[in-house]
């Protein structure tokens, strides 16, 4: 199962989404993280093997986060969408890499493709 961490710019109508689509989500507010820096973040999500999942495009670097130690990142390009279509993009995502996963990739998903960078 994935296990994932919701960064804190993701919107709780989008958590209980995947929760209810019964992935092992987690926000930043349930592991103690609120105000945490980015590098803590993604620590934890590295220690805890989550998934992090964020609107933030600077988790993308791959130059300051040692992503292919991770269990992946996905980071989300929410431009121009609705939270209706975010909704559906990200689970229509995390039902295509489930039985996968990203593990130590980026993925970028947007309104209208997705990408998976290995490293």
């Amino acid at each position: 199962m994935l296990k994932i961490l919701a960064d804190e710019c993701i919107h709780i109508d989008l958590i209980l989404a995947i929760k209810k689509r019964g992935f092992d989500v987690i926000s930043i507010r349930e592991a103690g993280l609120i105000g945490a820096s980015d590098k803590e973040v993604f620590n934890f999500a590295v220690r805890e093997k989550r998934i992090l999942l964020t609107f933030d495009r600077g988790f993308g670097d791959i130059f300051r986060f040692a992503i292919a130690r991770s269990a992946g990142v996905v980071v989300v390009l929410i431009d121009q969408m609705t939270k209706k279509e975010i909704i559906e993009i990200v689970l229509g995502f995390l039902a295509f890499i489930k039985a996968s996963g990203v593990g130590g990739r980026l993925a970028i998903i947007g309104k209208n493709r997705a990408r998976i960078i290995e490293r």
